[in-house]
Parts: C-alpha cells; structure tokens; sequence
C-alpha cells in the first residue's frame, strides 16, 4: 500500500482482498455493530486501523467495500454437499 505523500493510496488486489478478510475477521462484522450500516463498519474499521487515506478515498474506500460485500454474500450461501 505505498503511495507518495499526498497522492491516494495505491492497493493492488491483494491488499484489498486483505483488507476484507480481516474486515470480515474483526469485530465490526459481528453482532456488536449489527445495527450500524455496512459502510459506517468499514469507515469504522478503517479508520481505527489508521487507513484514514482509504476511508477518504473514495475509488479505495469503493473497491475495498465492495469486496466486503462479496464476501458477506459467499458467506451467506448455503453450503452444498455432494451426494
């Protein structure tokens, strides 16, 4: 995540698969912050990470919340089993 000072964030892919794993790891996805909306759990859990740049960005902020939001619908999926 190296970006010159004062330019936005650069994230390459991993970061932001990395970031939403451990978005879907803390504890803004749990029931504690089950009445705040998704955006305000994820400016949240940035934020207190000191990712204020990528909560501020909103190209970032987009990329990294809609993988969030990719992971919260394979999550929710039921599981099939093969007979």
């Amino acid at each position: 995540m190296a970006s010159p000072i004062g330019d936005p964030p650069l994230l390459t892919d991993s970061d932001v698969d990395a970031l939403a794993w451990q978005f879907m790891s803390s504890t803004y996805a749990e029931d504690t912050y089950a009445d705040w909306p998704l955006d305000r759990r994820l400016d949240g859990f940035l934020r207190r990470r000191g990712l204020s740049r990528i909560a501020e960005d909103g190209d970032a902020y987009r990329l990294v919340l809609n993988r969030v939001m990719a992971y919260i619908g394979l999550a929710s999926r039921p599981v099939r089993r093969n007979r």
